[in-house]
């Protein structure tokens, strides 16, 4: 019995199956082989998997080791709803965005049209507090990205979607 086993990691299910160690050709990995016909679409289009990682069996065996492995592959991997993808920092910020967006909305009587509210006016800009980063790296401080509370407004979808109407990109 070998002191290692795989772990057969796919993105799409999401999920990590457990296989035997081997060290053979892959085409005649029969374990390998059985595991990868569940991981397809209906179509019979392989999942998104990531490349078969080697455990040691006690560290597997292990609860809390067991735990630890699976949370760092899953903050690795960009597992659907299991990865850090840009951090949750980011993910917190643009929810708190999102959610003074809509009390902004509700408060202009959730108009659709950006002349009856403060649409893109210096009111609502979203100034980052990095200005001694931006001294540091030799950028000007005072050019900074130009992002507004409007950006996360259901307001600016329908000025998006005035903007490629007129241009002509729904025909």
């Amino acid at each position: 019995m070998s002191d290692k086993i795989r772990l057969l990691i796919c993105a799409t299910c999401p999920s990590i199956e457990e296989l035997p160690a081997y060290d053979g050709p892959p085409q005649y990995d029969e374990w390998l082989n059985r595991a990868l016909e569940k991981h397809k679409t209906s179509n019979g289009t392989p999942h998104i998997g990531l490349p078969l990682a080697n455990v040691k069996t006690s560290e597997w065996s292990d609860q809390t080791t067991r735990k630890a492995i699976i949370e760092k592959i899953y903050a690795h991997a960009a597992m659907p709803g299991r990865a850090e993808g840009m951090g949750s920092d980011f993910y917190d910020a643009k929810s708190n965005f999102l959610n003074d967006a809509m009390t902004c909305w509700k408060g202009f009587n959730r108009t659709t049209d950006p002349g009856h509210c403060d649409y893109r006016k210096d009111n609502k800009r979203l100034y980052p507090d990095t200005v001694g980063e931006r001294k540091e790296l030799g950028l000007d401080p005072k050019d900074r990205p130009n992002t507004f509370l409007c950006d996360f407004c259901p307001v600016h979808s329908l000025v998006l979607q005035k903007k490629r109407e007129k241009a002509g990109q729904y025909k």
